[in-house]
Formats: structure tokens, sequence, C-alpha cells
């Protein structure tokens, strides 16, 4: 398996962090990204153990990167939520803690962004000391419930202010118009990349498909990050209702496979 090939425990859903870390190693795949609530359910140490008995990284965690800025005492304790999510990353080795900004605070979206960087001074560095990157993740709107960071051209007006980097999910930023223009031209701030398909006329979230089976340009996409000097790994991320069909071990089968293909057919 190429070994920039990572695959998520998200694939799994069924299964602990120190089983789907497992089933990453029986895939083949020497790199898995894990969320934060599996390893802080198995414990770092447990997490840690599975990985080096299977002989696979951690590459990433999930966390909680969304500030709730309703007042000064909860913004002070969901800052402590953050850094204990990047404690536990840098716990199970990690080297990117990724996650969403939270919700709107204001009607204006630059106020938001003012917002957020004020309340995150200082938490990159507090990562950074602990051998740990955050990166924020733009999503579809239909999580605006959860951030308000919908496009990686937006992504790139917040993070770099905040001292952080990006984590690119292909699902979710592939249709943008100036998508290969801004990869190339901030290729540094892409702390982690996500893969997946999906097919056209989905209409409802959770839609990933194994990538070849939907209309994503994803061996285009990965070109232009490895253009672009992209050094990171290319993590597999599959669920919805596509996913439970095929079978949550096969379809992460097909996946990494695919994805072992691309990369050595790019010359990755």
């Amino acid at each position: 398996m190429h070994p920039r090939v990572s695959v998520s425990g998200l694939c799994f859903p069924e299964l602990s962090a120190a089983g789907a870390i497992e089933a990453v190693a029986r895939l083949g795949a020497a790199n898995a990204s894990i969320t934060g609530a599996k390893a802080r359910a198995a414990g770092a140490g447990a997490v840690v153990a599975a990985s080096r008995r299977h002989g696979v990284k951690i590459v990433s965690t999930t966390g909680a990167l969304g500030l709730d800025l309703s007042s000064g005492q909860a913004s002070d304790a969901s800052r402590r939520r953050a850094e204990a999510d990047i404690d536990l990353a840098a716990a199970v080795g990690a080297g990117v803690m990724y996650g969403l900004a939270g919700p709107r605070t204001s009607a204006r979206w630059d106020a938001c962004a003012d917002a957020y960087v004020n309340a995150a001074g200082g938490l990159a560095g507090y990562a950074a000391d602990r051998g740990v990157t955050l990166a924020i993740e733009p999503t579809s709107w239909l999580y605006a419930d959860l951030t308000f960071i919908h496009t990686f051209h937006d992504a790139l007006l917040v993070a770099p202010r905040a001292g952080m980097g990006i984590c690119l999910d292909a699902f979710h930023v592939w249709t943008e118009a100036q998508l290969r223009e801004e990869i190339s031209e901030h290729i540094r701030l892409i702390a982690h990349v996500q893969l997946s398909d999906m097919t056209r006329g989905s209409r409802a979230l959770p839609c990933r498909a194994v990538p070849g089976d939907g209309d994503v340009p994803l061996a285009a996409l990965v070109q232009w990050l490895l253009d672009a000097g992209y050094r990171g790994v290319f993590d597999c991320e599959l669920n919805g209702p596509a996913i439970d069909a095929a079978g949550h071990h096969a379809a992460a089968a097909r996946t990494a496979a695919w994805l072992d293909t691309t990369l050595t057919d790019l010359g990755a």
C-alpha cells in the first residue's frame, strides 16, 4: 500500500478506536485518523498500544475547535475543552487535530471571523508546543449549526489569522470555482486532506461514495495537490447509506485500493 494512504476510523462506525486501527492495518494502510471521542473512550494508552501493535500511525484526530462565544465563562470552558483535545491528540501521536469552528455569532460573516480569531488567540501556539497543528475544516452549509466556515475560500480568510491550517475535505469543497488556483497559492496551509466521492442527485447528508462510484473529479484534485507540493497523507473518509449498503470494510478496502493506484500512477 502506498505510504501516503490513510484510512479514517469514521469508515468503521461500529468499531472502537483500537478495532478501527486493526481494521486499517488489515487493509495494508500504514496511517489512520480517529475521532477524539473514540480516542477518549479508549484512552490514549490503548490507542498508542494498538497503533504500535498493528504498525499504524495516527496522523490526525478530531477536536473541539468550535468555541462558545456566548459569554466569557462559556468561552473559557470551551477553550479548556479544546486544550484537552489537543493534549489527547499529542498523547496518541497525531500531528494534526482538525475540527469545526462553531456556528455564527453575528449576522455579518466578517464579524464572526473576527470574534473567532480573537477567542482562539494562543490556541494554535498551545498546540504547536505539543507538536500538533490545528486545522479548520470547511463543511457544507447544512452543517451551519456547527460551523460558519463553508468553503475552502472562506477558511483561507480565517485559518491563517488564527495561526491554524486547513483540513481540506474534497466532499465539501470540490465544486468551488477557484479551488485549483487557491490550492496552488495556499498549499502551505493545507494540513490534512480527506477524500470520498458522491453521486449527482444526492439530496441528503451523509451521502459519501467510494471513489470512482460518483462524480467528483478526485484524481484531478489529488493531482492539483501533488503539483502544488502537498506532502501529507490522503485520508479516506466514508459514511452514508451507499457505504452502509456496500459494507464498511468492503467500501474502505475499495477506497484504499483506488487511492493506492491513483497515487502510484501520479508518481506521488
